[in-house]
């Protein structure tokens, strides 16, 4: 993992973060990580993102590498881009161009590999991580695609320095 984590150090490197367990909690719930409503019709009218905190070890990372090279890519079944793309800005500062979502986890890899065609070109494909916390979307990353894969636990692994490149700024 320390090449990864190398990697990720370098400026010219894209980062494609999942949301949900990645740059979020996952606590949306009372006594549950999941909310009280979900797989409910009503789960739809419910803004579950309006007061997640940020992560501070993901959020030291971005706010050094920059947003330009940032882009998230989530699962998304309930119909809450809206409201998972405007807590990714004001959590962030990623940009809404930069929020992509899927139905399904088995559409990831296709849905990276267009992201950075669209946007790099020809991008080398060891300059591209894939974080997710989803083991099965890590392993559909890694034989679907030849980009690097990371689990969001190695920004925790690294927490003082990223809390320390933090505090310095």
């Amino acid at each position: 993992m320390n090449k990864v984590w190398e990697l990720l150090q370098e400026e010219d490197t894209v980062v494609l973060f999942d949301v949900d367990g990645t740059l979020t909690d996952y606590s949306y719930g009372t006594f549950h990580a999941h909310h009280d409503l979900d797989f409910t019709p009503e789960f739809r009218d419910v803004n579950i993102y309006a007061d997640c905190q940020r992560l501070l070890p993901m959020y030291s990372y971005i706010k050094k590498h920059g947003t330009e090279r940032i882009f998230c890519i989530s699962r998304e079944p309930h119909g809450h881009e809206a409201w998972k793309t405007e807590m990714l800005g004001r959590l962030y500062g990623i940009p809404e161009s930069h929020c992509f979502y899927t139905l399904e986890s088995e559409d990831k890899p296709a849905l990276a590999l267009q992201i950075i065609k669209d946007h790099f070109g020809d991008l080398s494909p060891k300059k591209v991580v894939c974080v997710d916390d989803n083991d099965v979307t890590l392993g559909m990353y890694m034989k679907q695609t030849e980009f690097c894969t990371a689990h969001p636990m190695l920004f925790m692994a690294h927490i003082q320095e990223l809390l320390g490149a933090s505090a310095e700024a």
